[in-house]
């Protein structure tokens, strides 16, 4: 196996499959026709008739200095131009991550034949990104949102390989540029950096554990009914869905429904029963939709809800008589708790997407879509009308509003920062999950990437080709049966508070510690500067190999570690004591805010294992 075999197969199985299929592809069918490379590992453009490097040694040193200079400490650097790879190889050393982009297919086929990368690209260290890839944002997202990456993102910079890529690709490193930043941007707002939802959560979490094991267990429902069904209609609040109605009620005996809940009003005052409803709100407002409803009607509707719901929400469901399932979301707090039978779903942030996220996990084929206008109709108002909490409710919630593409690829719609995040997560959830295929029958608001827009007379004709037969509710726990499972999880949250106590004891110690160093600084050695500094290393260790600890419920906490460290970090002092007298000092206040929240997390532990 030669040198570029051996790296495409690293990217195949390592960081990057689709550019290995793109390689393999490349050299299959095509020849490096737009650049050649000499015997002194120099890169020729026969379209330009230009050398890549002046000097290939002195051009790759002066880059290597240039771009050590500018990142001393960084834990990651993004280098625009794979060049001939030796900058890349000289670096490798010096950072946990190097990120290469790189818009020439042929430049990767030559830099990959001349040095083996195969280690680095198999455990991620080096990760070469196409930016003509038309997932690229999802590759960027998912990037990004590495546990050693998330915290470190204000230090992102883009260096250049050499002057050749300055010159002539300045419009793809813009292009790329942007792309990354708005990628940056989604990552920071989704780690929830004033942690004001993220202990929510996991209070709703731990306090509806009663109530999930009174509700029908989620995966029995997915074993009963996966594979059933070809077709469904996934059906949202948007201002476009009244248009849609008269159509849903024609064929709703065609398509198995998915309802999101502020939806499903409009339905059931149009004798529409949809099979399944469901809620991820954290607030106890959507108790407001199932007002003055006649339970008998929804006997065969499943209602399906995230453990981290308002929990008045699923006791006024269960009060009520109505089929109520409450699924673990796909993260480790939950999975913890290790009660396999509830099953898990991903729940992401937005109603829609647990919806898209129950039809793939039900092995639907064909999803089709309406309602998802994730933007303002032409009269400014974001939902249909008659909506429960008003037909322009969002008009009153303060958010950043922005223009994007429209439905149908002309002209542009208004929308606001919170959905155009939301329509992002779905781009991503769409091209993640080619097993399906996604029809936006929406025929309105914003378009949506990955998927083919239809009209839904269009999706109607076509895939209205059975009835959809009754299934049956599956059953619930015994009584028995829940309490052994509620015995099971108390005794697990008991050992994650023992797990807790003994990180906040920590904690204290080194919060302590470096309070006396700080007072003796001068009279310390930098020998013993390091030595504790090793200290605090230890403990981030601790941190990030504990599930109880390293969970979504503290990534707030976590980014707050590292934004604040990295504004010592592009302070790019060189002297070592006075760096880590610098860091000392943002640690401390660091573990002043991490003790806080966990010990406020400790509380919702500690409220549930005594109360039960």
């Amino acid at each position: 196996m030669n040198i570029l075999e051996k790296n495409i197969q690293a990217l195949a199985s390592g960081t990057n499959e689709p550019l290995a299929l793109k390689l393999n592809d490349f050299l299959k069918n095509q020849k490096c026709t737009r650049f050649s490379l000499d015997e002194n590992l120099n890169i020729f453009d026969l379209k330009n008739q230009v050398f890549m490097y002046s000097d290939v040694n002195q051009e790759i040193d002066y880059f290597k200095n240039a771009i050590l200079e500018k990142t001393l400490r960084y834990p990651f650097v993004c280098i625009y131009g794979i060049g001939n790879a030796l900058l890349l190889k000289s670096l490798i050393s010096f950072y946990k991550h190097i990120f290469i982009f790189e818009s020439e297919i042929e430049l990767f086929i030559l830099a990959l034949s001349v040095i083996d990368l195969s280690e680095e690209l198999s455990n991620g260290k080096i990760y070469l990104v196409d930016i003509n890839e038309e997932k690229v944002n999802i590759q960027l997202s998912m990037l990004f949102d590495q546990k050693d990456m998330f915290e470190y993102l204000s230090l992102y910079e883009m260096f250049i390989n050499c002057s050749y890529y300055e010159k002539y690709f300045i419009e793809e490193i813009e292009k790329i540029d942007h792309i990354i930043n708005d990628n940056i941007n989604l990552v920071i707002r989704n780690l929830d950096p004033e942690g004001k939802l993220s202990l929510i959560c996991y209070k709703h979490f731990i306090q509806n554990i009663p109530l999930m094991l009174k509700s029908i267990p989620f995966q029995r429902i997915i074993q009963k009914r996966k594979n059933q069904f070809e077709n469904c209609i996934v059906v949202c609040a948007g201002p476009s869905l009244e248009k849609q109605i008269p159509l849903l009620k024609k064929y709703q005996e065609n398509f198995v429904i998915f309802c999101a809940d502020g939806a499903f009003p409009l339905l059931y005052k149009n004798d529409i029963i949809p099979d399944y409803i469901l809620n991820i709100d954290i607030d106890e407002y959507p108790i407001t939709f199932f007002k003055d409803i006649k339970k008998e009607k929804l006997d065969k509707t499943l209602f399906i809800s995230t453990l981290h719901t308002h929990p008045k929400v699923i006791s006024y469901l269960l009060e009520c008589n109505i089929n109520v399932s409450l699924p673990l979301a796909i993260n480790v707090p939950y999975q913890n708790i290790n009660i396999n039978e509830f099953g898990y779903i991903e729940a992401g942030t937005h109603v829609g997407h647990v919806c898209y996220t129950l039809a793939l996990l039900l092995e639907f084929k064909n999803i089709i879509i309406i309602g998802q206008d994730l933007a303002y109709n032409d009269k400014g108002n974001s939902h249909f009308s008659d909506f429960a909490l008003g037909e322009n409710i969002d008009n009153t919630l303060n958010i950043p509003s922005l223009k994007i593409l429209a439905y149908g690829g002309e002209g542009e719609v208004l929308t606001h920062l919170a959905w155009d995040d939301y329509r992002k997560k779905l781009e991503i959830l769409f091209a993640s999950n080619t097993q399906a295929k996604f029809y936006n029958a929406t025929e309105g608001g914003a378009r949506i990437a990955f998927t083919e827009e239809l009209s839904f007379k269009e999706c109607c004709l076509k895939f209205a080709n059975q009835n959809k037969k009754i299934l049956e509710i599956p059953k619930k726990l015994t009584l028995n049966r829940g309490n052994k499972f509620l015995k099971k999880v108390i005794e697990i949250f008991k050992k994650d508070l023992y797990i807790i106590n003994q990180t906040l004891e920590d904690a204290k110690f080194l919060y302590n510690a470096l309070e006396k160093i700080l007072l003796n600084e001068d009279k310390l050695t930098l020998e013993f500067l390091v030595k504790f500094y090793e200290n605090i290393e230890n403990f981030n260790s601790l941190i990030e190999q504990n599930l109880i600890l390293h969970d979504g419920n503290l990534k707030n906490v976590l980014y707050c570690r590292g934004e604040n460290l990295s504004k010592i970090i592009l302070t790019k002092i060189s002297e070592e004591e006075k760096y880590l007298s610098l860091y000392f000092v943002i640690y401390k206040d660091w573990l002043i805010f991490f003790r806080e929240k966990l010990n406020e997390k400790k509380e919702i532990l500690n409220n549930l294992v005594q109360n039960l």
